[in-house]
């Protein structure tokens, strides 16, 4: 099952090109458009109803403010049956770079530093543009690798892939963040003129007190935050693995898998991690140049891995 929408026609015509010729005869698909009009402010009944009916499925759109909550529903009753290839704001620039990484080496990467972080109390975070993070795991909370390599029921990623994340139990610190996600990456870019620092005190961005250049941009991201009860709470802490990609390209979809770290706001994925709490929102943030030490073992110095993947 192949979900695309009209501005994402190419990227669905080409899955369905391809789907057709492994299976003939077995492939079914929507355009959003015909189902909903758009920001889509919940998952159409016709494709809800359709999912018991797959075993693989991709979902290739544009994203519009408004529209993650609809998205997640999707994710969580598509995977009771199927396994999922995620492709919000899927390009055809991330369909010929990310998409194309080698994924065996994904793989080894991201399992090498899930092995050296799965068993973390502390982690702590700097970079020079003045991010200095401090971050408490649960003993009980999972780290989830997503390589790429997806062929059971249940499994599920944001592709291109690369980055293993877990949710924080608590963080202190200032974020300086270069790029945000969910629709801020869209309109705003990649932040080089304008980052956003963020002050977390015991797991909370003080929303009153983020500081970037661009007013318009504070002002929507401070309304973002206070969108429901824990939209302004430290979700998810990750690092990213695609040790293929080269710069930002401002599309957080493929972005959040460079190789260094990004932290989001709001939703912790608890069905992934075993977080006890959950959010209508989610908004990752950046930091370039990360360096990450490990329960004071140091894994990552500006950016570039320390540990190195097993042959």
């Amino acid at each position: 099952m192949v979900i695309f929408d009209r501005s994402r026609a190419n990227i669905g015509s080409a899955l369905l090109k391809e789907a057709e010729a492994i299976t003939p005869g077995n492939v079914k698909h929507f355009v959003l458009e015909d189902f909903c009009e758009r920001p889509m402010t919940e998952l159409p009944k016709e494709i809800g109803a359709e999912t018991p009916w797959a075993n693989v499925s991709f979902w290739a759109t544009d994203t519009l403010k408004g529209e993650i909550s609809a998205r997640m529903h999707y994710i969580e009753k598509i995977l009771k049956y199927a396994r999922h290839g995620h492709m919000p704001r899927i390009t055809e620039q991330i369909m010929e770079d990310g998409m194309c990484s080698d994924y065996s080496q994904i793989y080894k990467v991201t399992m090498k530093v899930t092995e050296a972080v799965k068993r973390a109390g502390k982690i702590k975070v700097t970079n020079p543009a003045g991010s200095n993070l401090e971050v408490e795991l649960n003993p009980n909370w999972r780290w989830k690798p997503c390589h790429g390599l997806y062929h059971t029921k249940g499994e599920w990623g944001n592709l291109p892939e690369g980055e293993t994340f877990t949710a924080a139990a608590k963080a202190n610190g200032v974020m300086v963040i270069d790029l945000l996600g969910d629709f801020f990456d869209k309109k705003y870019g990649i932040l080089t003129d304008s980052p956003v620092r963020i002050k977390v005190r015991n797991s909370r961005a003080d929303v009153n007190n983020i500081e970037t250049k661009n007013q318009e941009l504070k002002k929507e991201l401070q309304e973002y935050l206070k969108t429901d009860e824990n939209s302004n709470r430290f979700g998810e802490f990750a690092l990213g693995t695609n040790i293929f990609l080269k710069k930002l390209i401002a599309n957080l979809l493929q972005d959040e898998k460079f190789p260094t770290v990004h932290c989001a706001f709001g939703n912790p994925y608890s069905d992934d991690t075993g977080a006890n709490w959950q959010s209508r929102t989610h908004v990752d943030g950046i930091m370039l140049n990360s360096s990450v030490w490990i329960d004071n073992k140091k894994i990552m110095e500006n950016g570039k891995y320390l540990l190195q993947p097993e042959n």
